[in-house]
């Protein structure tokens, strides 16, 4: 930028609308700047970060807990180290927030804390929604929040739905937000030119949205106390039959607690990782690069849901590894 300001997109969304997705698309098809990218996962398991194709030390990681309130002081030491780290190298940043995070106190974070103002600007603010399950989470105020305080809108997996569909979803998303744009995707595919080097950010549209955004106080929300987090790491290898059951059967019994579930996963006689997703009922895993010789094949595993039974969804995922 003509300040000599490093440029932020933070990108929003609830869980499993596709943000990570999209942050590699970005990073895949941008040719010319070299992007940091720090990411926020409400579990204590990173899964994300090991799925974003950016150079090591361009990524930091946040876990366990959301950048909008319990990691704040994180967020701002993270974007701090990324500077002094390879900030001289560092044409842009994208932060990617946690799917439960408000918007407001993060964008808060970068217009309140006087060294960061010097050093970077808010470029823009994008929200990726899920075509299929936004209207029925409207009724959460933190989905509502991310549709209103984007600049851009992505609504993504809008091959999953059809055209009525479409066009009330487009309807109901608009009443929230009436000046962003709107872009209809599948998979996130976004041009880099359209999210990247224009600056759609507005403080006087914000300041419209939250009069007291740059105020130091009463920006910390609360999370809805019956969605939580669990998580699994372990060695060995499982067995893909019994996975498949397991995973059928679990979301045909709990598919409208788990609102998200994601994963690494290590199969027995497959040399490449498995990607794992889920949204409520909706299934996807996909293989993804080989494992490196030198790499240790862990099973990483994190269910997101209301009122989750932790000890139970642990045992079930690890009774899916391989008998020796």
């Amino acid at each position: 930028m003509a300040n000599g300001k490093i440029p932020v997109t933070v990108i929003s969304g609830f869980l499993g609308a596709g943000k990570t997705t999209l942050v590699n698309q970005l990073l895949t098809h941008n040719a010319t700047e070299r992007i940091g990218v720090v990411v926020n996962e409400f579990g204590e398991v990173g899964i994300d970060g090991q799925l974003i194709v950016a150079e090591q030390e361009a990524l930091i990681e946040i876990n366990n807990g959301c950048v909008c309130c319990t990691v704040r002081a994180d967020l701002v030491a993270s974007v701090k180290q990324m500077l002094d780290l390879a900030g001289h190298r560092l044409d842009r940043l994208i932060v990617e927030t946690s799917g439960l995070a408000d918007p407001a106190p993060v964008l808060q974070t970068f217009l309140a804390d006087p060294d960061l103002r010097t050093r970077v600007e808010l470029e823009s603010v994008v929200t990726v929604l899920d075509a299929v399950h936004v209207s029925d989470q409207l009724s959460d105020e933190i989905v509502r929040e991310q549709i209103a305080f984007a600049d851009t809108l992505i609504l993504n997996k809008t091959a999953l739905v059809n055209p009525q569909t479409l066009a009330e979803v487009s309807r109901q998303v608009r009443q929230l937000n009436q000046t962003a744009q709107i872009i209809a995707t599948n998979h996130s595919h976004v041009a880099v030119d359209a999210l990247l080097g224009t600056k759609r950010f507005s403080l006087p549209n914000l300041l419209m949205i939250e009069p007291d955004i740059l105020e130091d106080e009463g920006h910390d929300h609360e999370h809805d106390t019956s969605i939580s987090s669990c998580s699994v790491v372990t060695s060995g290898a499982l067995d893909p039959d019994r996975f498949n059951r397991w995973i059928n059967q679990l979301v045909n019994d709990q598919g409208q607690r788990l609102m998200r579930m994601k994963g690494l996963l290590n199969f027995t006689s497959e040399a490449r990782r498995f990607h794992f997703h889920s949204v409520h009922m909706l299934l996807e895993a996909m293989p993804g690069r080989r494992w490196e010789d030198h790499e240790a094949r862990d099973n990483r595993f994190v269910f997101i849901g209301r009122d989750l039974d932790s000890e139970q969804l642990r045992q079930g995922f690890l009774d899916c590894l391989h008998a020796a």
